[in-house]
């Protein structure tokens, strides 16, 4: 049968009125579906910076995302216990109010704050009525693959009214990283927090006084169960849906007004002049700004009016300091900058563009510059800033890393040689009678499994997969694994790999051509999300000493949805003498995701 790769063609798109419109009918009818029971979590804990108290409801907690001098960084492990129960709550983080999947009532949810060795140990209770698991994006879980919390990979959901605990050591990393719901798209929801991880020997720790964190994050107004479901459809002809807003830590702003009011769902109450993040500054002070792109579709440029930004870490790996104006983070990476309060007292403004050249269609209630505040110990605090943006330092259009001549690690680990290569061809093809649109690694549309997982399949015996659905590509006594990806794609596609970092070894546009394209074999970048140009290719290699089932998908939610996941059966024989849980297990005989 013809295979049809998506165009960017403004002929095959229905007109965004229509969209609107399908997409508010589709709110309608599964909005009773796709929410759990309201829960209400009380949290008078207010400390930290709002930009404004009539709207510092319990959902927002500033305090998360400052860490506190009081944390002790040390070699002695110790244990960190967290209890979450996650419900759903109708809160306004850009102003419009809409259910949302919430973590102890509060969004983005709690923070996890623990140094290398300790012990992370989080019961998670599930108030929904959707079944759901909690994904720890960036532990590498040696030795605990099942408690990596990826629904039909390794292991079924939490069933609605149960609860599960997650029980996990960090013996050999630090760095920045974060959890999320990794059940079908929830956490566009709202299921999604901080993961930081502290040693004292991370190389750069006396180079800064604070350490705040900064998760950006795209937001939309309809429930992503509906989108998804306008998606998976012929109607939307494979186009991804747009963001209505963004957030920064929770927060953003929208207007209501004028003819934004006809694409939000009607009912819905919306308040203009919704409060933007702050960060108290001190002139002198040394901020370490830990930047997670917790969205799930859009591509941000990130910077700080007037601020020189040193980069020092991507994705958990420390980087030798490179100093931007600018920074390009796509869906899922992280990154610790360095930045100095070195300017006039005042309010500045924090900018995360989305990138909107990265889009199939527009949308026109999106104002894609979204803000906070970094306001000095001093500075009036009804001032708005009249900072300017950087006019130096050129704006991407494209949505791609920071070139591999600028990311160095800051430690040096040798590249592997390959004993094995895969070619994997990222694709999205109309093959099906019902013309849907869906995302393939190369032959294969993944659809998790219901109830059962990949993981307990194959405890059971190698060759029980269902090759129609799952790509399974077994790793025995292999040790480098070299991965050829060619995105035949018009868009670009951050994949992320569970439990490893890759060695990114180059990329470039067209066809990769083995022998002829050098590639780069001296202390390469190595990070776990990686970006894989528009009709372009990466190749990159990983270690194969980390027994387990790992998924390596794209991390832009809708693409994952709709088939880009492969997974890796690394050490099978290991896997066999895994303990997990019975509990894990019986948990796949009644839930659903």
């Amino acid at each position: 049968m013809e295979k049809h790769h998506k165009k960017k063609s403004i002929l095959l798109r229905r007109p965004l009125v229509s969209i609107v419109v399908l997409l508010v009918v589709i709110l309608a009818l599964a909005l009773g579906l796709v929410f759990g029971l309201r829960g209400r979590h009380q949290n008078n804990n207010t400390a930290g910076s709002d930009s404004g108290s009539d709207f510092a409801e319990a959902w927002n907690q500033p305090a998360e995302f400052l860490l506190s001098k009081n944390f002790s960084i040390s070699r002695t492990p110790t244990t960190r216990y967290y209890e979450w129960t996650v419900s759903q709550q109708t809160i306004a983080p850009d102003g419009l109010e809409r259910p949302m999947l919430l973590v102890n009532g509060m969004f983005p949810g709690p923070l996890v704050e623990a140094n290398t060795g300790d012990r992370i140990i989080v019961k998670v209770t599930n108030n929904i009525v959707n079944g759901t698991a909690i994904h720890w994006h960036g532990m590498f879980q040696n030795g605990t693959n099942w408690m990596d919390g990826t629904v039909g990979v390794t292991q079924c959901p939490i069933p609605p009214g149960q609860s599960f605990t997650y029980n996990f050591t960090v013996p050999n990393q630090w760095g920045t990283y974060w959890w999320h719901a990794h059940a079908a798209s929830q956490y566009i929801d709202g299921i999604y927090g901080p993961l930081i991880i502290h040693s004292p020997d991370e190389p750069h720790l006396g180079r800064y006084q604070e350490d705040v964190i900064m998760m950006i994050a795209d937001h939309y107004h309809i429930d992503s169960g509906s989108l998804v479901t306008w998606y998976l459809s012929p109607d939307s002809e494979g186009t991804e849906p747009v963001p209505d807003s963004g957030v920064i830590n929770g927060r953003g702003t929208f207007d209501c007004s004028g003819d934004s009011q006809a694409l939000f769902p009607s009912g819905n109450k919306c308040t203009n002049g919704a409060p933007l993040s702050v960060f108290n500054f001190k002139a002198g002070t040394t901020y370490r700004v830990r930047i997670i792109n917790s969205g799930g579709f859009a591509d941000f440029q990130f910077s700080i009016d007037n601020h020189d930004l040193t980069v020092i870490e991507a994705d958990g790996v420390d980087m030798q300091p490179v100093q931007v104006q600018r920074l390009p983070i796509h869906v899922a990476q992280r990154y610790s900058v360095l930045v100095h309060a070195n300017q006039a007292i005042g309010n500045y403004w924090v900018r995360a563009l989305m990138n909107t050249n990265c889009f199939n269609t527009p949308n026109p209630a999106l104002n894609p510059n979204i803000e906070a505040i970094v306001r000095y110990e001093g500075a009036p605090s009804t001032q708005t800033p009249n900072s300017a943006d950087w006019s130096s330092s050129a704006w991407v259009a494209v949505c791609v890393d920071l070139t591999l001549d600028m990311l160095k690690p800051y430690f040096t680990v040798p590249v592997p040689p390959a004993d094995v290569s895969y070619h994997l061809d990222v694709s999205f093809q109309t093959i099906n009678k019902e013309h849907i649109n869906l995302g393939y690694m190369n032959q294969t549309s993944w659809r998790p499994l219901m109830n059962d997982s990949t993981l307990f399949q194959s405890q059971r015996g190698i060759g029980t997969f269902d090759v129609s659905s799952q790509l399974v590509i077994p790793l025995n006594a292999t040790n480098g694994v070299q991965l050829v990806l060619n995105n035949l794609d018009e868009g670009s596609h951050p994949f992320h790999f569970h439990g490893h970092v890759f060695h990114v070894l180059g990329w470039g546009h067209g066809n990769y051509q083995p022998g002829v394209t050098p590639l780069e074999l001296v202390n390469p970048l190595r990070r776990d999300t990686i970006t894989i140009p528009a009709y372009g290719w990466t190749v990159v290699r990983f270690v194969n000493d980390n027994p387990g089932m790992w998924a390596m998908h794209c991390h832009i939610s809708w693409h994952s949805e709709s088939g880009l996941l492969v997974q890796f059966e690394s050490l099978p024989d290991r896997i066999k003498s895994f303990e997990i849980p019975e509990e894990m297990k019986s948990m796949c005989a009644s839930s659903k995701a």
